[in-house]
């Protein structure tokens, strides 16, 4: 019985190792050996070619809040950093940020409503923002490494009131060609 066994299950190995699988692509060079050339293969050089994509792919990070400081009747300060991970983008292309306020820069006293604190916000590369139009506070290339910029947010004007006050600002993110 042990022979029996033994042989069926030599018989089985020898039966896989016989099997050969095989698979063919559509479009390929098939290099073989030419027995009428000592089995030299024909052709002995064969072409592929090989190719990959990346997407575009970046994260900006834009503060969540920004909180003015100062002494009473003097410059009011506070400042923000805009910054970016990995950029990955199309040769020539960068990431454009800008900001705009719904209230034109206008900081409401929250209980009246009525009056106005005027502010500016301005980055080193940019200086004033333009306030109306979604003026540019920040550029960024490709690039692995991360970056930042600060945003400066400032009123020199003393309150009247005291309270807080607050402005929604919206950060604009875009991608754009690089100027020649």
């Amino acid at each position: 019985m042990k022979k029996l066994i033994s042989g069926l299950t030599a018989l089985t190995l020898a039966g896989l190792m016989a099997i050969t699988a095989s698979a063919q692509a559509a479009d390929y060079t098939e290099i073989k050996p030419d027995p009428d050339n000592g089995f030299k293969p024909k052709p002995d050089k064969a072409n592929t070619q090989v190719e990959f994509s990346i997407d575009p792919a970046y994260t900006v990070t834009i503060p969540a809040l920004v909180t003015l400081e100062g002494e009473y009747g003097t410059t009011y300060t506070g400042k923000g950093t805009i910054e970016t991970s990995k950029v990955f983008l199309k040769e020539d292309d960068k990431i454009v940020v800008t900001l705009t306020s719904a209230s034109k820069f206008n900081m409401a006293h929250e209980g009246t409503g009525e009056y106005k604190l005027p502010y500016t916000a301005s980055t080193a590369a940019f200086g004033n923002v333009d306030k109306e139009n979604g003026g540019k506070v920040a550029e960024f290339p490709t690039s692995t490494e991360p970056a930042s910029v600060d945003i400066t947010f400032t009123t020199d004007e003393t309150p009247q009131y005291a309270g807080k006050y607050a402005d929604p600002v919206v950060f604009g993110i875009s991608v754009e060609k690089e100027e020649a």
